[in-house]
């Protein structure tokens, strides 16, 4: 296990730690590395909170990287770091984002874009349904089910999408080794074999209550839109839904009965014009430019990438990309179909602005990226 990694789990266990810190701490010792170095004349300098210093001395002083990251390889858990080419993109432009990541299961699922499904635990028949066929219908047409393994909307949607056969990604709040609910321990075995469940918390951690905000960020985060069923008002759902418009993602939320408690969040969210009005897999999907048999004909023709992002497909070959070297490839797969701007590519990929522009360059002219303007450039 590379050093890089390493560290990154180091900091995992110290808790709480976002790029910015990341950023600080190789703007000041030159590597992440070399944390690992560090002595004690060397501390009073280092310019982090002292909280998080506090926490990262304690994470030093007690915890075994290399051994722990063994361990986890032994156990079947992925980690997955900030940076790392297997980290989720849509997720990585988040200012919060986790530098690692703990999965089980299929962890290439959480870098394609899907949509995220959530909803109240305490729901009505009708919602669980709805849940279920939406998520079912959408893993049908290749597209990743994002939700939280919860009891009620989320255990539902999962349900769905594997009833199909189809992808579908659970976010936990607690280690990725820890079934939470209980009463969900079959499905959560059925997602670990057939699908994936991944978690920010180091496997071990405990299901604690304030989690699961931070839960909510990460589904909103890897998810190019999010679909509320049901949600009272105050609901966490609600939280998921404000979290995606923040970070300039769609929100679609279904209609439900007038005077129904369950869907008096949802409609706040229409009526504000902050979501919209959705009826079935199709509202969702011609947001992006696709239908559901659009997705399937393009599923048949590219088994291997039956996703959203089939509908902003490159125009360059494959011979292409896999004829890139691993510097190009790498800056390749960090950039979006939205676009990205230089500077997060630098802060991202850990390399200077000229090697960026020389990569963007080539890359440019091999015709799978375009400049957009104002330092974005978009992959085609």
């Amino acid at each position: 296990m590379d050093k890089r990694t390493q560290a990154l789990y180091l900091l995992a266990a110290a808790r709480n730690f976002q790029p910015r810190h990341h950023d600080l701490l190789v703007s000041q010792l030159g590597s992440l590395e070399a944390l690992f170095d560090l002595d004690e004349a060397e501390w009073p300098a280092l310019d982090l909170p002292a909280g998080h210093k506090q926490r990262l001395r304690e994470a030093l002083a007690g915890c075994d990287p290399a051994a722990e990251l063994k361990k986890l390889g032994e156990q079947g858990i992925a980690a997955v770091g900030w940076g790392d080419e297997g980290y989720p993109h849509l997720l990585a432009r988040l200012p919060d984002a986790p530098l690692m990541l703990f999965c089980r299961g299929d962890a290439g699922l959480m870098r394609h874009e899907g949509i995220g499904i959530v909803g109240s635990r305490k729901c009505s028949e009708r919602g669980r349904e709805l849940a279920k066929r939406f998520g079912r219908e959408l893993a049908e047409a290749g597209v990743p089910v994002i939700s939280g393994m919860a009891l009620g909307i989320d255990g539902a949607a999962h349900t769905g999408a594997l009833e199909a056969r189809g992808p579908t990604v659970a976010v936990l709040g607690c280690g990725v080794d820890v079934v939470y609910p209980p009463r969900h321990n079959e499905l959560y075995e059925e997602l670990c074999r057939d699908a994936l469940v991944v978690s920010e918390y180091l496997p071990g951690t405990a299901p604690l209550k304030e989690h699961f905000p931070q839960c909510n960020r990460i589904i909103a985060g890897l998810a190019r839109g999010t679909l509320v069923v049901e949600a009272p008002l105050g609901s966490g759902a609600l939280i998921t839904a404000r979290l995606a418009i923040d970070q300039g993602r769609e929100v679609f939320c279904l209609p439900g009965p007038v005077g129904s408690p369950y869907t008096r969040g949802t409609h706040d969210l229409i009526k504000r014009g902050q979501a919209k009005l959705t009826e079935n897999v199709d509202d969702i999907l011609v947001e992006y430019g696709a239908t559901r048999a659009s997705l399937r004909r393009e599923r048949a023709a590219q088994p291997q990438l039956p996703l959203i992002e089939q509908t902003a497909a490159a125009s360059a070959s494959a011979a292409d990309v896999a004829a890139l070297d691993g510097g190009a490839a790498r800056l390749l797969n960090v950039l979006s179909y939205e676009g990205t701007h230089v500077n997060d590519l630098v802060r991202k990929l850990g390399i200077s602005t000229g090697e960026c522009i020389a990569q963007l360059t080539l890359l440019e002219i091999k015709g799978l990226v375009s400049a957009s303007g104002n330092g974005y450039y978009v992959r085609l």
